[in-house]
C-alpha cells in the first residue's frame, strides 16, 4: 500500500490546518510505519501553526506535552499529537530540553529527530519528504542516527535504549557509527528514569526480533544499567509472543531476575510472576497428570505453562488436563465452605480451610472424587481424625 492511502483516513485533521493557512506534514514513527506496511497507532504532525492557533482550529483538544509545543488533538474520532516546529537547545539532564525555540522551518525541525527512519515527513501536497536518506535505510534495514550519534545521545541518553529497541520491533541493525555512539555514552544511561529505561527494555523482548537484544551486550548498555546484564541469556530466546515467558528466560536466575526488575521498577504483578516461574523450574521436572494439577494450582494455568515451556516439558500431560477439565483449584471443587459451615463439619475458619486444602490434594491426585457426597464424606472423616 503506497504512504498516500495508508494515511488517507487521516487526511482530514491534516486538511484543518492547510484550510486555515498553515504547514502540517506527518512526522515520525507513522511515516515510517506507513512506508514498512506495518500498524502504528501514535500519530504525530508537526506544523508551523503555535500552539495557541491550533487548539483555536480544533475543537477538541488537550494540554498534553503543551510545555514542548504539543497539543491532543482529537479528530473524526483519532487522536493526533500535533507539534509546533522547533528547535532544542542544551540538554544538562541528558533527556529534556533546557530550551525549546519555535522555528518556521521543517527541515531544523527534522534535524533534531533521533534516527533517519524516524525523520521522515509526509504531506498530502508535496508527498514525502526525506532529507537525511530514511527510505534507503528502511530498504537496507538499518538504524542510523541522523547528524552526529555521539550529539544525539548526549541530547538524550534513552535514544540508546531505543535504538537497540527498534531493533528489536523491526529486524534492523545498528549502523556501525551509531554502535560505536552507543557505546561511548553508555554511562549516561544512568541519568535516565528507570521506569523509562524499563519501559523500553520492555517493548525489546515484545519485539518480533529478540534475537537483537543482543546489542545490549555487545554495546555495555546493558552492563551500564546494571552488572547482571553480562550474565543473562541472549540466545534462542522463546519464540512465543509472551512477554513473561521471554523475561523469565531471559532473567533465567532468581537472583538476577530480583535485582533487575527491582531496579527498573517493573510491575509487582510482574515481578511476582517471574519469581514464582523461576521457583517452580527449580522444583521440576513436571511429567506425572499429578505434579501438572499440582504445578497448576499454585501458580495458575498461565504460569504453569510458561514453567513447562522453559523446562522443556511435553504439553500432552497439560493439555489433557485443560481437555478434561480437571479440578487444580478450590473454586473448581464441588464443595465450598458454606456447605461445609451447613452440613456441621466444622464452623472455624481456620479448620475450615484445612479440611477444604486437604480435599483439593485428594482431588488433584484423583479428579473423579470431584463430587459433592464423596468430598463432604472425606471433610467429615478430615474433622473427626483432628478432633
Amino acid at each position: 500500500m503506497m504512504i498516500r492511502e495508508y494515511l488517507a483516513v487521516h487526511r482530514g485533521a491534516w486538511e484543518v490546518l492547510k484550510q486555515n493557512g498553515f504547514e502540517a506534514y506527518f512526522v515520525g514513527g507513522c511515516v515510517r510505519d506507513a512506508l514498512l506496511d506495518r500498524a502504528f497507532t501514535d500519530i504525530d504532525i508537526a506544523t508551523d501553526a503555535t500552539s495557541e492557533q491550533i487548539k483555536k482550529i480544533f475543537k477538541d483538544t488537550y494540554d498534553v506535552g503543551l510545555k514542548y509545543g504539543s497539543i491532543r488533538v482529537n479528530h473524526n474520532g483519532y487522536f493526533y499529537d500535533v507539534t509546533t516546529y522547533r528547535i532544542e537547545n542544551g540538554y544538562s539532564d541528558s533527556r529534556h530540553p533546557d530550551t525549546l525555540e519555535h522555528t518556521g522551518n521543517l527541515e531544523k525541525d527534522l534535524e533534531r529527530r533521533d534516527f533517519t527512519v524516524n525523520a521522515m515527513a509526509f504531506a498530502f501536497d508535496t508527498g514525502l519528504i526525506d532529507l537525511f536518506n530514511g527510505t534507503e535505510d528502511l530498504a537496507n534495514k538499518i538504524i542510523r542516527a541522523v547528524g552526529k550519534p555521539e550529539k544525539r545521545f548526549e541530547e538524550d541518553a534513552l535514544r540508546m535504549m531505543r535504538a537497540v529497541r527498534f531493533a528489536c520491533e523491526l529486524g534492523f541493525d545498528i549502523e556501525p557509527r551509531t554502535k560505536k555512539g552507543i557505546m561511548r555514552n553508555v554511562e549516561s544511561i544512568s541519568l535516565i528514569s528507570k521506569e523509562r529505561i524499563y519501559s523500553e527494555f520492555s517493548r525489546m523482548l515484545k519485539g518480533k526480533f529478540t534475537e537483537k537484544i543482543t546489542y545490549l551486550r555487545d554495546t555495555n548498555l546493558g552492563r551500564s544499567i546494571h552488572p547482571d546484564f553480562r550474565l543473562l541469556r541472549y540466545k534462542n530466546i522463546p519464540f512465543q509472543n509472551d512477554y513473561i515467558l521471554r523475561l523469565s528466560y531471559f532473567l533465567f536466575k532468581p537472583e538476577y531476575a530480583a535485582r533487575i526488575l527491582n531496579l527498573l521498577k517493573a510491575e509487582n504483578k510482574t515481578i511476582k510472576s517471574v519469581m514464582h516461574i523461576m521457583d517452580k523450574l527449580s522444583e521440576g521436572p513436571y511429567t506425572t497428570k499429578y505434579q501438572v494439577r499440582k504445578l497448576i494450582s499454585s501458580i495458575g494455568i498461565v504460569d504453569a505453562k510458561r514453567v513447562l515451556l522453559l523446562g522443556r516439558s511435553d504439553l500432552h500431560v497439560y493439555n489433557a488436563i485443560l481437555e478434561a477439565g480437571d479440578c487444580t483449584s478450590l473454586q473448581d471443587m464441588q464443595i465450598d465452605g458454606d456447605e461445609l459451615i451447613k452440613a456441621g463439619v466444622a464452623q472455624e475458619g481456620r479448620q475450615i480451610r484445612q479440611i477444604l486444602d486437604e480435599l483439593l490434594e485428594d482431588v488433584l491426585n484423583s479428579p473423579e472424587h470431584n463430587y459433592s457426597n464423596y468430598l463432604l464424606g472425606k471433610a467429615w472423616e478430615i474433622s473427626s481424625r483432628n478432633k
